[in-house]
């Protein structure tokens, strides 16, 4: 049944793999899955937070969506959830394909897949088919939920017969489509769903619209309302840490974006800490090493500094051995009001806030870990109170 290569000996065992098949099959309520690039962590949480106030939802408590927890979750399953959710993380090989074929979601999110024109082209492509292998083991008469905006994703699932599919994006011919989109900085995003429905939420990022409108898309097949998706997620939802989250110390906004840096999540990171221009007196980026940057390490970084160079960014500081080249791509447009620094540990970041911080500033933290965000929380703890203010 599940082909060759297969599982290895140590990782699950065949009577395992048999309970699992028994579990699911016994189960009967929805199992909403979600792979891609970007946002599965937040579309998941954005999912979790909206369904429980309906029911008990299963969910593997870390966000991480490897195989090891989705098949430890997979052994929880029985029907006193009401609800399922599967967060997909890359996986290369057959394991992959056997995981999503003993998952089979009644509901299968695509969030993105990538850019047809990014210059590491093969590898996304191989990437894509193997996220897109999910939309083939869903239940019979289930739903892909898929973002009308991503070229891949969209043109690999086409060569899917037989497929339900539902759309969200900003195109207005998607079925669940954002428009007429204005950002507050710490306020959160306003705009209007589907040109009729005008919303206001706790979240920063184009990418966490496209989040919202998943979300949407999978819990109205399930039967919420649109009144209650909204009210749910104003009073209950927060964004994961390390994903945007935003914190107030006082006069100053700390910007949580510290999970792995890529340059499509660094860019994302980058455009939300100017949407905070206007409301404060600095804008401060703080980032380390990408992953996923292509075949040239050096030279992806080296671009990804020009392109913040572009950005009202005041102060940046790299840490880290790659880092170091997005500081010279951001040291290419010279101006004495931007200050660049490289660096190689967080005590010499600290050293460089305590002399360069203003008191009214925002400070985007990108790719530096949960271990790096708890030390600077503790050091902006030391200087005023915290809030949360999503």
């Amino acid at each position: 049944m599940f082909g060759k290569p297969g599982f290895k000996k140590d990782f699950i065992s065949d009577k395992e793999k048999k309970e699992i098949l028994r579990r699911r099959q016994a189960f009967t309520n929805p199992i909403i899955a979600v792979t891609g690039n970007l946002g599965k962590t937040s579309t998941i949480s954005m999912i979790e937070t909206i369904l429980s106030a309906r029911g008990k939802v299963l969910r593997h408590p870390n966000g991480c969506g490897n195989l090891q927890n989705n098949f430890s979750t997979l052994k929880k399953l029985n029907n006193t959830y009401d609800f399922g959710l599967f967060e997909l993380n890359h996986q290369k090989g057959r394991q992959f394909v056997e995981l999503v074929h003993l998952i089979r979601p009644n509901i299968a999110i695509v969030t993105n897949l990538g850019d047809a024109h990014l210059n590491y082209l093969e590898r996304m492509i191989r990437q894509a088919i193997e996220k897109a292998s999910l939309l083939k083991y869903m239940d019979q008469d289930g739903i892909a939920i898929l973002n009308k905006d991503d070229e891949l994703s969209y043109n690999i699932v086409k060569q899917i017969k037989n497929l339900n599919v539902i759309q969200f994006g900003l195109n207005p011919h998607a079925d669940f489509y954002a428009t007429d989109i204005e950002q507050f900085g710490p306020g959160g995003m306003r705009f209007k769903l589907n040109g009729r429905f005008e919303i206001q939420l706790p979240i920063f990022s184009i990418q966490d619209l496209y989040n919202f409108l998943a979300a949407v898309a999978a819990v109205a097949h399930i039967g919420f309302s649109l009144n209650d998706v909204v009210e749910i997620l104003n009073t209950k939802f927060s964004l994961p840490e390390g994903r945007g989250k935003v914190l107030k110390y006082g006069s100053i906004y700390v910007i949580d974006e510290s999970y792995i840096s890529t340059p499509r999540s660094l860019s994302k990171a980058a455009r939300v800490l100017s949407t905070f221009e206007q409301y404060s007196e600095q804008l401060v980026l703080i980032v380390g090493d990408m992953a996923d940057a292509g075949i040239n390490v050096e030279q992806q970084h080296i671009n990804m500094g020009y392109f913040l160079s572009a950005l009202p960014i005041d102060l940046l500081i790299t840490v880290g051995e790659y880092a170091k080249f997005i500081g010279k791509g951001f040291e290419f447009i010279k101006t004495s009001k931007k200050l660049c620094f490289s660096v190689n540990s967080l005590n010499e970041v600290f050293e460089i806030l305590d002399i360069h911080l203003k008191n009214k500033s925002t400070i985007a933290i990108k790719g530096l870990g949960k271990v790096a965000m708890h030390r600077f929380q503790s050091y902006f703890k030391t200087q005023q109170p915290v809030s949360t203010i999503n």
